[in-house]
């Protein structure tokens, strides 16, 4: 009896330690990892002069949360622009409140726009508003970042002129703010083709027409935590487009796992990450 008694002793100690051990490194060490994944999407209405497109997606920076301090934004920027991107496009949740709703935000906007200067992509830095940022002022928000060289969209397209061919970036504002998607300023580009389409929230694009090339979201954090044998948890947003590429609907979505953290202030095998994608036509 006395061997069983040890026997399951040690065996909950084990589980003790080794959660300990397991929630430790979710919160010091991954949180303050950045890695840069690459990925290759093919891709409709997109024109074959534009292949090798190369785009940089950064979501949910949640400056001021778990290890993203001054010194984390400034790596963002260096490994961004180590990519020589054409584009660097960022998906909202540049804030982070400290009960992660509408309290005072942990790093202050002037302090992030400070420690975000210096993004360099050729054809330009472009962004939209997350749900966090207007929960705190989107205007503030918005006035922070343009004078550093990044043009927030929001319901609003910009055409740029990329191998003799339009390319449209269209921002849509988050969806949580008014669940929906305004269609004005897709409705007002005349052939559709070669539109990227930026939001915060993924799930926008079940209330996207067909016809943009792709979709690029953040918001899910990829979860936060990815338990082996059991995955991740969609919390906030659709479950066919927790993490990566996607097609719902014939639409093509990317969401990246962004940066920061929001609620628990871990990551576990869902690392910070700078996406770097190339893409090609199907046509």
């Amino acid at each position: 009896m006395r061997k069983w008694i040890k026997r399951i002793l040690l065996i909950a100690a084990i589980v003790i330690v080794t959660a300990l051990m397991l929630l430790g490194y979710a919160y010091f060490i991954e949180p303050r990892r950045l890695v840069v994944t690459e990925s290759e999407l093919r891709v409709p209405n997109f024109d074959p002069e534009l292949n090798g497109l190369k785009i940089v997606a950064i979501s949910d920076i949640h400056a001021g949360s778990n290890h993203v301090t001054h010194e984390k934004l400034r790596e963002i920027v260096a490994a961004a622009n180590q990519q020589n991107p054409d584009l660097i496009l960022l998906l909202g949740d540049y804030v982070s409140q400290s009960d992660g709703t509408h309290s005072p935000l942990v790093m202050p906007v002037n302090e992030i726009a400070e420690n975000l200067k210096g993004f360099s992509a050729r054809y330009g830095i472009y962004g939209v508003i997350g749900n966090h940022d207007w929960w705190y002022d989107q205007a503030a928000v918005r006035a922070a970042l343009e004078p550093i060289g990044i043009r927030v969209l929001d319901n609003e397209t910009v055409r740029l002129e990329i191998h003799g061919k339009p390319v449209y970036i269209w921002g849509i504002e988050d969806l949580w703010k008014h669940d929906r998607v305004p269609l004005e300023p897709f409705e007002a580009i005349g052939e559709k083709r070669n539109i990227i389409a930026i939001t915060h929230n993924p799930d926008s694009l079940l209330k996207t027409p067909s016809g943009i090339s792709l979709m690029l979201a953040g918001h899910s954090h990829g979860g936060q935590v990815n338990i082996p044998f059991y995955g991740r948890k969609a919390f906030v947003n659709d479950p066919r487009f927790m993490y990566g590429e996607a097609v719902v609907d014939g639409k093509p979505i990317y969401v990246t796992a962004g940066i920061g953290t929001s609620i628990l202030p871990l990551r576990f095998r869902v690392p910070p990450e700078i996406a770097v994608l190339t893409i090609y036509s199907t046509d």
